[in-house]
C-alpha cells in the first residue's frame, strides 16, 4: 500500500497491516482463535506464522480489503461477536494509518467451548 504524503510516498507493507488486524482481532471481547478448523488447514497452519493465520489482505482500486476466519467463543451471540470484531478492525486500521476506504469481511470458521 503506498501512502503519498506532502514529503514524499510511504510504502506500508501487507504484512504490517496483519499486525494491526491481529491484534485487534484479539483484543474483541468473543474471537478465541483464527484460521480454518479442518484437519488440512490445521496441518497448514503449522507452518503460517500466528499474526498472518486466517487473515487476508488484499489492496485492489485505492481501497484495503481485509478477509477474517474467525473461531468464535461457544455460547456467545455470534453475530453481535463478529459485528464488533468488524467494528474493532476497521477503526484500528482507519486510526493507525489514516485510511477510510477499508472494507473488513468476516467468515465464522468455528466455535470453541
Amino acid at each position: 500500500m503506498i501512502v503519498e504524503t506532502e514529503y514524499g510516498t510511504v510504502n506500508i507493507k501487507s504484512e504490517v497491516v496483519k499486525d494491526i488486524v491481529y491484534k485487534a482481532v484479539m483484543e474483541s471481547y468473543g474471537t478465541v482463535d483464527m484460521g480454518k478448523q479442518g484437519f488440512f488447514d490445521k496441518l497448514a497452519n503449522l507452518w503460517i506464522k500466528e499474526e498472518s493465520k486466517g487473515i487476508s489482505v488484499i489492496e485492489e482500486e485505492g481501497k484495503i480489503v481485509v478477509n477474517l476466519d474467525l473461531v468464535l467463543e461457544y455460547g456467545l451471540p455470534v453475530k453481535k461477536v463478529a459485528e464488533n470484531t468488524q467494528e474493532n478492525v476497521y477503526h484500528r486500521i482507519e486510526s493507525m494509518l489514516n485510511y477510510n476506504d477499508v472494507v473488513v469481511n468476516v467468515h465464522i470458521a468455528g466455535l470453541k467451548f
